[in-house]
């Protein structure tokens, strides 16, 4: 008896590898196809005029990433076709690992800040304090912190959607809502008692500005 295939997921997360798999456009033309319909290798092969060996090999290298699976199986004479679909409508891929540049993107923060007329003070202890204290809500969280580096060779986000981009900020908001609803009674409320400190901290920098 063969192996049930998973039902197709909404929002799957994917790792660096699989994101790099995407990187190549052949399997991302494989990949929309897929996402639409349950095809052969045959029949993919048909519609981007590419040999099936050709097909085979991106085919073999996207299930063992995960992305496609076999839906079901076909007898057509002595033989037995596979029938290919996507894992999920759209994929996303995030690195949840403190970055080298951490402190330097929080300075950027409060720059940013400044920019926007809330006067604070910039500088490498701030941000390092700041960083802290959002490190420690979005792990409570559980929630990933999105890669919006563009792809140079691919020209797509760390996000890959059925119907085209997504707003990263919708995307941010989904997995945001997600951690709420998933959280346990006394991690939600140490959540608000470190939004409260992370408000705190970001009033008293705001006022030493003026001192």
């Amino acid at each position: 008896m063969s192996e049930q295939p998973e039902p197709m997921r909404l929002l799957k997360p994917i790792g660096e590898e699989a994101f790099k798999l995407l990187g190549d456009e052949t399997r991302r033309r494989i990949m929309f196809l897929l996402r639409d319909n349950e095809l052969t290798v045959k029949e993919i092969s048909s519609e981007l005029d590419l040999t099936t060996q050709n097909i085979y090999h991106h085919m073999k290298r996207l299930q063992e990433a995960g992305l496609v699976q076999v839906s079901h199986e076909r007898r057509s004479g002595h033989l037995i076709e596979s029938y290919y679909t996507a894992t999920a409508d759209t994929f996303f891929y995030y690195d949840d690992k403190m970055e080298v540049k951490t402190i330097q993107s929080f300075i950027d923060v409060l720059n940013g800040l400044n920019e926007r007329g809330i006067q604070v003070e910039v500088s490498e202890e701030n941000a390092s304090k700041l960083s802290e204290l959002h490190t420690k809500r979005s792990k409570l969280l559980n929630t990933p912190s999105i890669v919006y580096d563009l792809c140079a060779s691919c020209s797509f986000s760390g996000f890959f959607m059925k119907f085209g981009p997504m707003n990263p900020l919708l995307l941010s908001q989904i997995l945001h809502y997600s951690s709420i609803i998933n959280m346990a009674d006394e991690d939600f409320e140490e959540s608000l008692e470190l939004t409260r400190k992370l408000r705190q901290f970001l009033r008293f920098i705001s006022k030493a500005k003026d001192s």
